[in-house]
């Protein structure tokens, strides 16, 4: 599995205790079973935050015995919250469990079905890997995804994070905020993922503004080297941007013509959307 730079949240603090049992107990009712409890729920904010990750680095984030990991590791694995890293068992990442529940709670399920039918034109037309990509806070999140069939593809899996001022979609989003929340958020500090990534303010804002001119973003290895991306916004009732469909291109069937043909049906099926509505 590729595995890609995402745009990292604060977990869980670790507790003001210095001193920590080396053994919780996971039975039962008071303090014991509550701390467990938090215990594991740091663990898996750690895995989230650091994924793929092992008992030995969990153990010192988080400042429990590497048993006491272990036994939260193996219980959250059996609930399905974590899963191996291809088979390895001593690597792991969480799952899609934490999604389906982030996105009931956000009625973001909604937003899925909603751009599903555009998503399935898009794919279809292009026969490219189409992505679901939502605002969230500073960064971006896959909703959804509908893969290319062709052998060589670029995809990025569900519930992945993405950098905004780095991607098509990212810029599809910003370029439809309103100009002081775009700016604020392209005035934090920006990664460098590639050698292509821009993180001059003045560049990004300008780069805005032709992507409302067109209305459809394109990025060129900026996030993921080999891989170029198309995208358009999906607005509110209001014009602002709440999420945008992406195709991802491998480079290697990447061209202007491409990304003006991709663009243009991109923006044409967001458009034919029509608003959604933000509950």
């Amino acid at each position: 599995m590729e595995r890609y730079a995402t745009t990292r949240r604060r977990p869980l603090p670790a507790p003001k205790s210095t001193s920590v049992p080396s053994t919780e107990p996971t039975t039962g009712s008071g303090s014991g079973a509550i701390t467990s409890v938090l215990n594991a729920l740091r663990i898996l904010e750690h895995i989230g935050t650091l994924q793929p990750v092992g008992v030995s680095e969990l153990s010192r984030q988080v400042r429990l015995p590497k048993s006491s990991v272990q036994r939260a590791i193996v219980t959250l694995d059996q609930a399905g919250w974590i899963k191996s890293v291809e088979g390895d068992r001593t690597q792991w990442c969480l799952t899609s469990a934490m999604l389906r529940i982030s996105l009931k709670a956000f009625g973001e399920y909604s937003l899925r079905d909603y751009a599903e039918s555009a998503m399935t034109e898009l794919q279809r037309r292009t026969n490219e890997t189409v992505h679901l990509i939502s605002l969230d806070g500073d960064s971006g999140v896959v909703l959804h995804r509908l893969d290319s069939s062709q052998a060589v593809r670029a995809f990025v899996p569900v519930g992945t994070r993405s950098p905004l001022h780095a991607t098509a979609s990212g810029q599809a989003i910003l370029a439809f905020l309103p100009e002081k929340q775009a700016r604020e958020i392209l005035s934090g500090s920006l990664d460098i993922y590639t050698g292509t990534t821009i993180t001059d303010l003045d560049a990004q804002m300008k780069r805005l503004e032709c992507v409302r001119e067109r209305g459809y973003a394109v990025n060129v290895a900026e996030w993921r080297e080999e891989v170029a991306s198309v995208s358009s916004p999906i607005l509110s009732i209001d014009g602002t941007a709440v999420a945008a469909l992406t195709i991802s291109i491998p480079l290697s069937r990447f061209s202007e013509e491409v990304a003006e043909k991709f663009g243009g049906w991109a923006k044409e099926l967001t458009d034919s959307l029509g608003p959604v509505q933000v509950n």
